[in-house]
């Protein structure tokens, strides 16, 4: 696992997992210990992302009481503060002059951003958009699978 943090930002896709009450969340929090010292924290850009989902995907009423149960139980965080849009702006410039694949997904930006800013490590099943920044200055991140809840190296 990687360096203990002082809290970890959840990606919309970890988010996911619970509300689908699959094995990779029980593990995902249990190896984190995601309610032990401390409330799970997204940013306010996941809850649109996870909204939009389930009625996309028409989700019934079990999951949609999960969710609204666990948006509760959540920290959201606002993507508001100017040091936010700051760095938004320049991993986005950093991340279209290297030809990563976070580029193209504003959102992720976003999450990366929020995190860089407050300190918090984000917990991605998304290794795609998150694995290229691992070991860069932009953030902290562990990158897990979505089967077993194991990080990935």
């Amino acid at each position: 696992m990687s360096a203990p943090a002082t809290g970890y930002l959840l990606d919309t896709n970890v988010v996911l997992l619970a509300t689908r009450e699959a094995p990779a969340s029980a593990a995902i929090e249990a190896q984190f210990g995601l309610r032990e010292s401390f409330r799970p924290t997204i940013c306010e850009v996941s809850v649109a992302e996870i909204l939009s989902f389930g009625q996309s995907h028409k989700w019934g009423e079990k999951r949609q009481q999960l969710l609204r149960r666990m948006l509760t139980e959540f920290v959201v965080l606002p993507i508001s503060d100017p040091r936010v849009h700051q760095c938004w702006a320049e991993l986005h410039t950093f991340a279209k002059e290297r030809g990563l694949p976070i580029y193209h997904d504003h959102n992720d930006i976003w999450i990366a951003a929020l995190a860089n800013v407050t300190g918090l490590t984000v917990l991605s099943t998304d290794k795609r958009a998150f694995a290229p920044l691992r070991g860069t200055k932009w953030l902290s991140v562990v990158v897990l699978d979505p089967i077993t809840g194991d990080e990935i190296t």
